[in-house]
């Protein structure tokens, strides 16, 4: 069996950077550093984009990245820069070796929120994205594969260049919960849905910082409110939407926030008489997906959604909540867990949504 990493993630680099497309290329993204002693502590490092800087480690509106590696925390990690940023391939495949990962999908660190208002700008670096991670894949003779980042208030854009990113590999696409100021059950989104739907490619609803408003609200400790409770929104709204009737190809997943909250909003839906049509019934069926974690209740949630929904995610390189060190011994040492379902999460359900 080989197993199957559903989200794995990438520090962006000023290699990646670097590629940025002329036009834009005086406005690329500038890594800095700074003295330890201050309020960042080893988070001393950050993007300056556009004149503001990212990650914003203080205050109201806070997030916390390790990106970039500059800062004292990435230095720290057990994992080297190299294969953090994925500048360094061989040294990655044996970082994935020693995790037990044969293939892993990657995301981004710093795209987990929002980094420009200028939407033009924005949609050079995700392309300049693209390219960086279609380069680096193809160096992995298959085993790693990469989430399409597209600049979503654009849908037009979006979909142009979601087609393009799939020629170059990519295998899925990452949206946050909140698109901005639209919920992901808006109708304007239906286009980008459609060409996803007709290029038979997920779209991953993934824990970050899509909603600038809401961001602002909370600190960066306060991450669940500002970055997780979005993913159950995009939930709601989606199941809410009619979107999955609309589009019968189109599906979603959801991840990096575990999969304990599924049950109880699909109650809370069906309770509301929100839905026409069992929420749940999605994910038997091979439309929706969530990512679980190992020391989750899985049975219970499996009671509601099936065997057939789970995948799982190491997060590496992060260090966070959300990582798992080694997802084979984490989840086939769950013993109360069926088999059935163990190889499930750790293979041929990841397999279905992406198609590795």
């Amino acid at each position: 069996m080989i197993v199957i990493d559903a989200d794995g993630h990438v520090e962006e680099s000023t290699a990646m950077f670097s590629r940025l497309e002329e036009k834009y290329y005086s406005r690329r993204p500038i890594a800095l550093s700074f003295d330890r002693d201050t309020a960042y502590g080893d988070h001393n490092a950050v993007w300056l984009i556009d004149g503001k800087t990212y990650p914003k480690v203080i205050g109201k509106g806070g997030v916390t990245y390790r990106t970039p590696t500059l800062m004292d925390a990435a230095r720290q990690k057990p994992v080297s820069i190299g294969s953090q940023e994925m500048t360094d391939i061989p040294t990655r495949l044996r970082d994935l070796d020693n995790s037990g990962i044969g293939k892993q999908v990657i995301y981004p660190t710093l795209f987990l929120g929002p980094t420009t208002d200028d939407v033009k700008l924005e949609a050079a670096l995700f392309r300049c994205y693209n390219n960086f991670m279609a380069d680096a894949c193809s160096k992995s003779d298959g085993r790693m594969r990469f989430a399409a980042l597209v600049p979503i208030r654009d849908v037009e854009a979006s979909v142009s260049e979601l087609r393009r990113a799939k020629a170059l590999g990519a295998v899925s696409v990452i949206i946050l919960g909140v698109a901005w100021d639209r919920s992901l059950g808006n109708e304007e989104l239906y286009p980008f849905y459609e060409e996803a739907a007709d290029l038979d490619t997920p779209v991953c609803v993934h824990f970050g910082y899509g909603c600038p408003a809401i961001t602002e609200a909370f600190e960066s400790a306060e991450s669940f409110n500002s970055a997780v409770l979005p993913v159950i929104m995009g939930f709601r709204s989606i199941m809410t939407s009619g979107v999955l009737e609309t589009i019968p190809k189109l599906r979603f997943a959801f991840l990096e926030i575990g999969s304990m909250w599924v049950p109880y909003v699909i109650h809370q839906l069906k309770r509301g008489r929100r839905v026409r049509k069992d929420p749940a019934d999605y994910f038997k069926v091979g439309r929706a997906y969530v990512a679980c974690e190992a020391d989750e209740d899985i049975n219970y949630v499996a009671s509601w959604i099936g065997e057939d929904a789970f995948v799982m995610a190491s997060d590496f390189p992060h260090g966070d909540p959300s990582r798992e060190e080694n997802m084979e011994k984490a989840v086939m040492a769950r013993e109360d867990v069926p088999l059935s379902l163990r190889q499930k999460i750790l293979y041929s359900n990841p397999q279905k949504l992406y198609g590795v």
